[in-house]
């Protein structure tokens, strides 16, 4: 023992020397590269003489508790021990300060405390012999040298009011229309994922984001924001980077920037980054007041958070509801409000709406875009009494069905773009008290409309989607798939791209339009949950948007020992035969002449599938389908699945009926799911109806329209 302290004393007085050293001939000292990993480690060592000191504090006070052996023998073994860890930690702190990137005053304050808190801790070390009251003083003089430094060390690097920031901060009030963004939004953004390493004292590659002067000013690489400049903007670049890249920012690890927080900063560069631009300054049209608007209404709500009067929801019940199709969550743990979203249109069923009448009371928000929902499905909804959010976005409603919601008396939020609404929702907002914003994008309603509407209920905020400029005539190409098939395995990621630089794309993977409320902004490749359609638009400043563009995937199912086409393809159409199924070789919707698809006019689709003795557990089939509508090539009318162990006796398990298209959708590759109760069944059939007549919208109204199918997947 005695041999160990003079080790560790002797440790300590080098490092000390060394130290004093440094410090005197600081300014010609130059760290190697290899150094610089061991000052790094400051912030893992700091840890240990902080929590020691503590020690030996709590030691002292509760002394007379612990028998004086045992008292002494601790003692001694934390004071060598903090001793060391103490030295070692200001020396790597040292090799760290001379990176650069921090405040130079706070910097010369926390070093000297910490040097301070060295000395004292060895004459800690060197008194604890000579009695007690000396050795309190030093010791009590640790405990204030460690809470000093240890404040400095903190504002280093999370800022300066970082220690006090929960007690000392007042609730900030929620900021208005009339307030500048930059004040109320953006600047709020910086604070809580910038600054901490971008301020006067920890300006991290010169930059500080604490002031409108200081962020226009920017950093070591030039200004962060460029007015009008999104591409050229550091601050997006970065932002956008894949997060493990190393210029990724904020770093991995920290907080990062939501989907929201980047598309409100992107929205205003590229409306000019003005430090006075307010919301009341926009049009309700305007990209960046929708952005802006909506992350109002979160901040709203969060500030005013809701109490319900109705119960919870059973835990048991609420997974009950939830399947491939439709999700239904808590909106928070401690709140019995629940959020419903249904996906896929061509897998809708009305039982997913009519199963929803077991939680009918706790509903507050819907999603039902672009499901094939009717006025007659109206009445279901109109039992949710407590909604308060309802999107009805291109579905097959009319104004004519809307009177059943004036049950719904909490709506404040109502999306019906796309549909064909009328006047008759003048009607409708009398009864509805609480609204506070319709979405009528693409709608029948006519500018006189709207006025009248408007007229009615200034309260309310109509929202009639983007209107681009007339100058800007140039449409963005689509974004393009980087996969080499769209047949993936469980682990394999999407991979989207664009020819174009700087270009940004919005993606979905429920099949819904990609819009600055439904989709997610692509930064790095993603895994997908189930086979599922992807959708995609490209973003960039100065352009169109681009046509949204449809990617169906298909994860791996299992694969059958035989197929049979019982009916006979289009002489023109027949590919590889049943071979063409299960192939794995996905056709486009651009070119049908390829040996990818099979096509089918007088017949129906009719294919027998064996699996053999050892049949595998299935509960769902996917066929994926082409549409090229211009080439009367249509989606299915009805799609039938047959089983059983007998392939004499097959009996009907599943047919579904996928809503026939109300105008002109262009050329996709699509799919329609089928699930049923999980079966192992050995013989299969599936069967597939093409359109008798093309509908009225068509050109070609009144003929027979074609089938053309690619794959079947088994799951």
């Amino acid at each position: 023992m005695v041999r160990l302290k003079k080790i560790v004393s002797s440790s300590i007085f080098l490092i000390l020397f060394l130290l004093t050293f440094l410090l005197i001939f600081e300014q010609y000292v130059e760290i190697p590269l290899w150094l610089q990993p061991i000052g790094r480690m400051h912030p893992l060592i700091l840890h240990f003489p902080i929590a020691l000191i503590i020690l030996l504090f709590l030691l002292d006070v509760f002394q007379s508790h612990i028998e004086e052996n045992s008292y002494i023998k601790i003692r001694i073994f934390l004071l060598y021990f903090t001793g060391l860890t103490t030295a070692l930690s200001a020396l790597m702190g040292f090799f760290l300060s001379l990176e650069g990137g921090y405040g130079l005053e706070l910097m010369e304050r926390h070093k000297w405390l910490g040097v301070a808190l060295c000395y004292v801790i060895y004459a800690l070390i060197l008194s604890y012999k000579y009695g007690s009251s000396i050795y309190r003083i030093f010791l009590y003089s640790s405990m204030v040298l460690v809470v000093l430094s240890g404040h400095m060390g903190a504002g280093l690097t999370h800022g300066t009011d970082f220690l006090v920031e929960p007690i000392a901060s007042d609730e900030k009030p929620i900021p208005t229309k009339d307030s500048p963004i930059y004040e109320g939004f953006i600047d709020p953004i910086f604070s809580s994922k910038c600054k901490s390493c971008h301020n006067p004292e920890k300006q991290k590659g010169e930059l500080d984001m604490t002031s409108w002067t200081a962020l226009m000013k920017g950093g070591e690489n030039g200004p962060v924001i460029i007015p009008f400049a999104v591409d050229s903007s550091l601050v997006l670049q970065k932002a956008f980077l894949p997060i493990d890249h190393e210029e990724h920012m904020p770093p991995e690890g920290k907080p990062q920037l939501t989907k929201e927080e980047l598309e409100l900063i992107l929205a205003w560069i590229k409306q000019g980054a003005d430090a006075q631009m307010a919301m009341a300054h926009l049009s309700p049209n305007d990209t960046l007041y929708l952005v802006t608007n909506n992350i109002l209404s979160t901040l709203k709500e969060e500030q005013q958070k809701p109490v319900y009067e109705f119960d919870f929801a059973d835990s048991e019940l609420i997974a009950s509801l939830n399947n491939s199709y439709r999700s239904v969550v808590q909106v928070a743990q401690d709140i019995p409000a629940l959020d419903v979203n249904i996906y896929i249109s061509q897998a809708f069923k009305i039982e997913y709406l009519n199963e929803l009448k077991k939680v009918k009371d706790q509903i507050v928000s819907l999603n039902l875009a672009y499901m094939p929902i009717t006025n007659r499905d109206l009445t279901v909804i109109g039992t949710f009494t407590n909604l308060e959010k309802l999107n009805l976005n291109y579905t097959n409603i009319s104004g004519e069905g809307l009177e059943v919601l004036k049950q719904c008396e909490k709506l404040t939020s109502l999306s019906l773009s796309g549909t064909s609404v009328n006047t008759e929702l003048l009607e409708l907002f009398k009864g509805l008290p609480r609204m506070e914003e319709v979405y009528v994008w693409r709608t029948s309603l006519e500018s006189a409309d709207l006025d009248q509407l408007k007229s009615q209920r200034p309260d309310i905020l109509f929202i009639e989607g983007f209107i681009p400029n007339p100058k800007d005539t140039t449409a963005l190409p689509p974004p393009l798939l980087g996969n080499k098939t769209r047949i993936v395995d469980l682990d394999e990621r999407v991979v989207l791209k664009h020819k174009l630089q700087g270009v940004t794309i919005e993606y979905t993977t429920n099949g819904i339009d990609p819009d600055s409320t439904t989709s997610e902004v692509y930064s790095k490749p993603f895994k997908l949950p189930d086979s599922t359609q992807v959708m995609a638009r490209a973003y960039k400043d100065g352009w169109l948007p681009s046509e949204a563009v449809s990617f169906p995937f298909f994860k791996k199912g299992f694969e059958p020992e035989k197929l049979v086409l019982l009916t006979q393809p289009n002489e023109k159409y027949q590919g590889k035969g049943a071979a063409s199924l299960i192939d794995r070789e996905t056709g486009s919707a651009e070119d049908y002449k390829g040996r990818a698809w099979l096509g089918f006019d007088n017949e129906p689709f009719n294919v027998q599938i064996d699996f053999g003795e050892k049949a595998p557990t299935i509960q769902q089939i996917v066929l994926s389908y082409g549409q090229n509508m211009r080439q009367n090539i249509m989606p299915p009318v009805a799609f039938e699945v047959w089983g059983g162990n007998d392939i004499s006796e097959l009996k009907l398990i599943k047919r579904v009926t996928p809503t026939v298209p109300s105008k002109n959708q262009g050329n996709r590759e699509d799919m329609v799911p089928v699930s049923f109760a999980p079966s192992e069944f050995r013989y299969y059939k599936v069967m597939a109806f093409p359109i008798e007549k093309l509908p009225k919208w068509h050109r070609q109204k009144g003929k027979k329209g074609l089938l053309f199918v690619d794959q079947l997947f088994f799951y």
